[in-house]
This record gives structure tokens, sequence and C-alpha cells, in this order.
């Protein structure tokens, strides 16, 4: 049996197992490990399943047992971690995935505990304290280095020995916490162990690695805690169908949803992974339309405007207004702001410049996508050496928050790799600009003060999400980025989640995203919450009528109408939806409630007219599309109404002056066509056929006209004409186009 066919074995049984279908969940695992020829395995499922049949024994024989749910999840627990257990045999064997790479090393290398770890960390560290107190020297920096590389390495090693190690026992846990308590080692390398568990707990379920990751989510080092509280996310994200049989943990999260700094930062982690969600939007937008546009641009901007005063000390009010119109002509305008808004909103839209600047060896290391910026970094120290360069290049680096950490190496490599002349310009031109960002910050900070804890989080999200869509390896992971927007949906996290204040965030998020599947779903468990607004039921209309669900979109509607009875927005929805269910007269209605609070807006009156021309009232929508006619005589669309009502209530001179004006003007294939239709009956054949050419050659195909023509037939033959010398004018048409 090869590792695919394992795999699908796998899923199978898990489907089982959510579906409470344990006996054939046992059975499978039963022939599984049979053929793996495990026997170890083979014995702890019998005793499982034994233990299974001496629980539905006593709940048949009507024994009351308080522990029986108790039990219950314990043998799914266990059942699930068999499971896991079985695939992993095989895929330790045959899986060429790194995580398994670095689990078959471990096998065959006696690797070091944590402890051991912080030992050595621990060592090197007072080495450094050493080597400061030797007065400067080659010597000096010489050994700097060589103890920066060791301790690199002992992280990097500390990273890949966590990262695929295997389920923990308690004493490991207390490891990981003397670990984190430890004032010797820096908040860098702590922050790397809590992405090798999180990365590790991904790859393989390990309930004390989740304890201990809630656990850490409390730890006083904000970069600390935040770095466990996104790992959370995606963990409880992917497990998302086992939490329910480990109902210590959706206590223990429910508990500490009381704590309002615990719910405050959870929920700017959920926002911002549904951002994160929308980078590929962003990418594809900016490479595709806002980039391309600024790209064009370029040569005019060079020939119409003066660069050196367009840059220079002048100030914005200065400006020649000519320069903004050409951009404005341009719709460069529109495209700049556009950046701007989504860059102030929160949008990652620096993933598509750097994604291009990930070919650095440095990147080749799985362990480097997650280091926190560090400009002591070895590879940095060519860049750094420079004391000036050093402090104006670091402030500029450190006091933005709009880069990630990991295109933050990247700027730096591609800095280290310009000319001299230009990077010393480049660094000159950041240092500048350092003060003015260390401002920004500053004042961010006094409008919220919370904002340091979402920096911190949306650089370590944008971190994640560059590797597993950039990392060399991604495809040994699961993206966790390309999962389905549930949030809102996750059973541990709904004590926070299911509060109104949030569950409206979020609604809002997807919503303004266009994820109209996932904004309805979240509007509606808000309506459930009591006391909906007209806004909510309006916004659970739209995403319904946006998913195609006009019925439920009208139902919508009607409850923000009772709520806000004059709502002009919600009153044209309304009369839309009668519309497109076939239902003008009670259209009508709601356009007539529409038409006495704007008297003047002649799309009302179109629509009214519409709604008598649906009830085949054709005077009375001539009436109002002679109106619109006389209040707008450049309305196109008013002119077909009338051409189509006066053909439909057979007054045919007047739909032919009016299709007559409409060819025109840039008439399409129906145009035509109706034109035809009216010089047909009357009996003007020679122009109806030269109009159903016209007719052929604007609709792409003859096939595709005589679809349209035939939709009309039961108007033409309403109209008087004789359908038996259709085929015959058909086939002339044909001829002639």
């Amino acid at each position: 049996m090869n590792l695919s066919e394992e795999i699908k074995i796998y899923f199978k049984i898990l489907a089982f197992i959510e579906n409470n279908q344990l006996k054939d969940a046992l059975d499978n695992l039963k022939q599984w490990a049979a053929n793996q020829q495990n026997w170890t395995a083979t014995e702890r499922i019998s005793q499982l399943e034994t233990n299974y049949k001496y629980m539905i024994h006593y709940l048949i024989e009507g024994n009351k047992d308080p522990e029986q749910q108790k039990v219950y999840n314990h043998l799914v627990q266990d059942i699930y971690s068999l499971t896991d257990d079985l695939l992993e045999q095989s895929q330790i064997r045959n899986s060429s995935s790194i995580f398994f790479e670095r689990a078959r090393m471990a096998n065959v290398r006696q690797t070091l505990s944590i402890a051991e770890y912080q030992d050595i960390i621990l060592r090197q560290t007072d080495t450094f304290s050493v080597i400061d107190l030797l007065p400067e020297s080659e010597e000096k920096q010489v050994r700097i280095k060589q103890n920066t590389l060791e301790q690199e390495h002992t992280v990097q090693d500390l990273f890949y020995t966590v990262f695929s190690s295997s389920r923990v026992k308690a004493e490991q846990i207390s490891s990981y916490n003397e670990f984190l308590a430890n004032t010797g080692i820096t908040v860098q390398i702590k922050c790397m162990l809590i992405s090798a568990l999180t990365l590790n707990t991904l790859q393989r379920f390990d309930q004390r690695k989740v304890e201990f990751l809630l656990d850490t989510c409390n730890h006083a080092d904000s970069e600390i805690s935040l770095r466990a509280m996104v790992g959370i996310v995606p963990i409880f994200r992917q497990y998302k169908n086992r939490w329910k049989y480990y109902p210590e943990i959706i206590g223990r999260l429910s508990v500490m949803a009381d704590d309002a700094t615990f719910a405050r930062r959870l929920m700017t982690v959920i926002i911002q992974f549904i951002q994160a969600h929308e980078t590929e939007k962003i990418t594809k937008k900016l490479t595709e339309e806002i980039i391309p546009e600024m790209m064009k641009l370029s040569p005019m901007i060079g020939k119409k405007i003066n660069l050196e005063e367009w840059m220079g000390e002048s100030g914005l009010d200065e400006k020649n207004p000519e320069w903004q119109k050409i951009l404005d002509e341009a719709g460069l305008t529109d495209k700049l702001q556009e950046f701007t808004d989504m860059q102030m909103g929160g949008a990652d839209v620096f993933h598509s410049t750097f994604s291009n600047l990930k070919n650095y060896p440095f990147f080749n290391e799985m362990s480097n996508w997650f280091l926190p910026f560090d400009k002591k970094h070895s590879s940095l120290q060519q860049l750094f050496s420079d004391k000036s360069e050093s402090d104006s290049l670091l402030s500029a680096m450190l006091n933005t928050s709009m880069i990630c950490n990991s295109d933050k190496y990247s700027f730096c490599f591609s800095i280290m790799v310009m000319p001299e002349q230009y990077r010393k310009m480049m660094i000159s031109q950041l240092g500048a600009e350092s003060d003015e960002l260390k401002k920004m910050a500053e004042e961010e900070l006094v409008l919220n003060p919370h904002q340091k804890e979402e920096t911190i989080c949306k650089q370590y999200i944008q971190d994640l999400y560059r590797f597993f869509k950039l990392y060399p390896r991604k495809a040994d992971f699961v993206d966790i980025f390309a999962t389905p927007l549930d949030y809102h949906q996750l059973q541990p996290f709904r004590p926070i989640v299911s509060e109104a204040k949030n569950l409206e965030r979020i609604a809002l998020y997807y919503f303004e995203k266009n994820n109209f599947n996932e904004a309805l779903d979240t509007y509606l468990l808000l309506t459930e919450k009591g006391n909906p607004t007209s806004e909510t039921w309006q916004k659970i209309g739209f995403c319904q009528q946006m998913l195609g669900d006009v019925k439920a979109a009208l139902e919508a509607y009607l409850k923000a109408d009772l709520m806000d009875e004059n709502n002009t927005w919600v009153l044209r929805r309304i009369a839309n939806c009668y519309r497109l269910l076939k239902e003008p007269e009670s259209a009508l209605q709601y356009y007539r409630r529409l038409e006495q609070l704007k008297p003047d807006d002649l799309n009302i009156q179109l629509n009214i007219g519409h709604c008598f021309l649906e009830l085949d009232e054709y005077s009375e929508a001539l009436n109002y599309y002679f109106k619109v006619d006389l209040l707008s005589p450049d309305n196109t669309r008013a002119w077909r109404s009338i051409a189509w009502c006066a053909f439909l209530s057979r007054k045919f001179d007047i739909a032919q002056r009016y299709y007559t004006q409409i060819i025109e003007n840039q008439p399409n294939a129906h145009d035509y066509l109706n034109a035809g239709h009216v010089e047909f009956c009357l009996t003007n054949t020679k122009k109806a056929v030269d109009l159903y050419v016209n007719a052929v050659k604007s609709a792409g195909s003859f096939n595709a006209f005589k679809s349209l023509f035939n939709e009309d037939l039961d108007e033409l033959q309403e109209a008087g004409i004789d359908l038996t010398i259709l085929p015959i004018i058909l086939d002339k048409v044909r001829y002639d186009a």
C-alpha cells in the first residue's frame, strides 16, 4: 500500500469519527494496523474496542454513568491519536516533506533537550558579555562574529528539534515554561520556540502543546504572548472537528474570554487573518492594475512635468494645478488614492513587492522565515558595520509598522547588493525620513493605545503568509491561508466571537471584502443575538441578493423596511426584487412610495413605466416614458422603452421614430432586431431585412441572432405578422449577412 492510499484511509477514518461512527472507525483502523503489521497498534485498538463495547452494554442496560460522556470523549481522543500515529508510521518511512525529513534525522541522532539548549544559549550569552569587556580590536570583532554564528546555529537547531518533536510529556512542558521564564534568553529566541511549536502542532496534534500555547498567551512580554495567540488561531481552525471531545480546552477558553485583554487581542488576530486572506486579491490588483497604470504614465510625466519642481521644497499647496490635472486625466490620482486607502486599511500592500526578494540564500533556511528582525544577525553585519549608516537605517527599519520582519530582511539584502553610491543615497534618504516615521508611530500610539500590539500581530501574520506562500518547499505544508473564512464558526472561540459587537466587526470585514457567503452567515448569527437593526437586515438582504437568492433577499429587505420605512435604498431594493420575482404589481407599490420621496428621480419614473409595461398597461407605461424623455431628451434608456412599448401597443409610427434615433446612437443587436420588427409590421420588408442583417453582424453569428429572433415570435404574431413567411425572410437574411 502506497502513501497516497494510506492518506485516503486516514481521511476516511476521520470522517467516520466526525460522524460518530466509531465501530466503522475501529474496524478500518484494525485493518490498517494489520496491513502495516503494527501489532502494538492492533492490541491498542482491541482494548479501545473492548472499552467501547462495555460502554454500549452499560448504556443499553440502563445503567446511568455520570462519567459516560467523559469516557466517550477519551475514547474518541485515543482513536484520533491512533489514526494520526498510523499515518505517521508510513510518512516517517516514505514522505519527502521537510517535517518527516527532520523527524527521521531526530530518530537517528541524539537530540538535545530544551534544558540543554537553554544551558548552551545562556553560556553563549555570557560569552557575549565577556567579549563586550574587551577593548575594540579586530580580534574582538572576529570573536563576536564567531559567537554570533554559534548562537544562530544553536537557535536554528532548537527550532528544528521543536518543529519535528513528538508528543510531549508533562515534564517537557515544564522545560518549555522554564525556557520562557529565563531572563537570560532573548525575546527573539523565545519567539522562535513559539513559532516552532506552532508549526509542529499544525503537523501533529498535541493537546499538551495546545494548552502550553494557551498559557503563553498570557506571557508578560507582548512579543511572545501575541506570537502564541497568532499561532493558536490556525491550530484551532485546522482541528476544528476535534474540540468538542476536549471540553477542558473549550472550558478553559471560555474562562479566558472573561479577560478583556485576551478577548481584545484574539479579535485583533482574527480580523487580521481575515485581512490576510485578501492579500492575493490585493497583489493581483496592484500588479495588474495600479502599478501598470503608474508605469504607463511615467514617460508622460517626464515630458509634461518638471520632476525637480514636483519633488522640490515648494510644498503641495504651491504646485502647478496643471500637474495635478495630468495625473487626474490619466487616472493615476485615483490609483494612488486606492493604494493609500488599502495601506491605511491594514492591507498587505507590500507582498507583491517583496515576493520578488525572497530568492536570497537566507530564505532557503526554513527557520529564517520566522526570525524577528535583528540588526546583529550575521547575514546583516556587512550592512550595519558602518555606525552612521547603521543608526539611520536601523531607525527607519524599526520605526515602520508597514513592513514585516521577513520583508525587512529582504530589504536589507537588496540594499547590500546595490552599488555603494546608491546604497549610501538610499540609506541617507531613509535616515532623513526615520524621524518622521517615529513621529507618525508616536501619533498612532496616542490615537490607538493598542497600536503596538496590532502591529506585532500584523507583522507576524504577514511573516506567516510569506512562509506559506513563498517558501521554496511550501508544498510540504497545508496552507493556513487557503482555508475557508469560517473564523466566526470556530466553537472554542465562540465565547468571544459570538458577542454582538465582535460578530458585527467580523461581518463587516467579510462584507466589505465581498465575501457574501461568510458575511451572510455572520449577520444571521447576529440576528439571533436579538434586536437586529435595519442596517443588519439590509446587509443580509444584499448578501442574499448577490448570492442569487432573491426571495430571501426580499424578506430581509421587508424587515428592514419595517424598521426604517422611508429608506429609499431599501425601497429600491424591494421594488427591484419584486420585479425579478415577476410581481410587477407589488413592485409598483414600492416605486410609488419612492416617487413620493423623490419626485424628480427619473430612474424611478422609468421603473414605474416598466412595471406598467409588465402589467400590459401600455398607455400608462408610455406616459411615464414620455415624461422621462421630455425631462431628459438624451436618455437612450427612455428611447428604447418608448420604442418597445409603442411597438407592443401597435403605435408603429412612434416606434419607428424612436428606433431611428436609437440606430443613430451606438445601437446593439437588440436595437437592430426590434427596429426590424417595426419595419416588418409597417410592411417595409426590404428595410426590415437590412436591419436584421445588421443585427446578425452585431450579435456575432446568425445562430445568436436567430435565438434572439425566436424569443419575439409571440409578439410578432400578436402584431399581425404571418409567421409562415418568416423562414423565407430568415433565409434572405442569411444570404445577405
